[in-house]
């Protein structure tokens, strides 16, 4: 509760920021996807059908997707916020110490940021601008399916806290479009996502996906 409380103030300032802020930035909205990848991920678990208890876990992640779309507002030529929307999606493969595997699945997530970003001046000679950010995140919600013999398992955890790191390059198209790529990383700590439709819980799961995004955005 005290997490979702401190991400509702965040989100409410930083609102009433931009709601009373001056005319000397501009409103701009983007969409942006690419390639999620994430490493292996160790778990524990209780009630895993076929599994036994004390048997642990590692999850296994294909590169997958991700796709959002955010609201920015520049309050400087450097400085700007975004409220920002990520959808993840990894493909895996789950297999345990007793020896049970689960050859299909998903990792998946939907998570709401909000974003503070720096980007540097141009680069001379160019139309290239760096950046670096960083930002909180409410997860609505993270979901692992664990899939074998055509059964599915279904694991979820929702209202959780996550944080990201961005960096990147913004290449100004006209006055008005701009295209950018870059690197975000998420990261969600030790969380236990719980057995839909039925008991079990895998543990001290951590999400940390770190994806190369495409991003088209539009100022007005």
């Amino acid at each position: 509760m005290l997490k979702k409380i401190g991400i509702i103030l965040t989100i409410s300032a930083l609102i009433s920021n931009v709601a009373f802020a001056d005319d000397t930035g501009k409103w701009s909205v983007k969409l942006y996807g690419g390639i999620s990848t994430m490493g292996d991920q160790s778990i524990e678990q209780t009630g895993v059908p076929g599994v036994t208890a004390g048997a642990t876990g590692t999850i296994n992640n294909d590169n997958g997707f991700m796709a959002g779309g955010s609201v920015g507002y520049n309050y400087t030529n450097n400085l700007s916020v975004e409220l920002a929307w990520d959808y993840r999606s990894n493909d895996s493969k789950t297999n345990f110490s007793n020896g049970t595997s689960f050859n299909d699945g998903n990792f998946a997530s939907n998570i709401f940021f909000v974003n503070g970003k720096y980007t540097f001046d141009t680069i001379p000679q160019t139309n290239l601008r760096p950046y670096i950010g960083a930002g909180l995140g409410y997860v609505q919600e993270i979901d692992l399916d664990l899939v074998n013999g055509g059964v599915e398992y279904s694991y979820s955890k929702n209202n959780e806290m996550a944080y990201q790191f961005m960096t990147g390059i913004t290449y100004t198209l006209t006055k008005k479009i701009d295209l950018d790529a870059g690197l975000r990383y998420v990261r969600v700590d030790s969380i236990n996502l719980k057995r839909e439709n039925g008991s079990g819980e895998l543990r001290n799961v951590d999400y940390d996906p770190l994806s190369l995004a495409i991003g088209l955005s539009y100022k007005f």
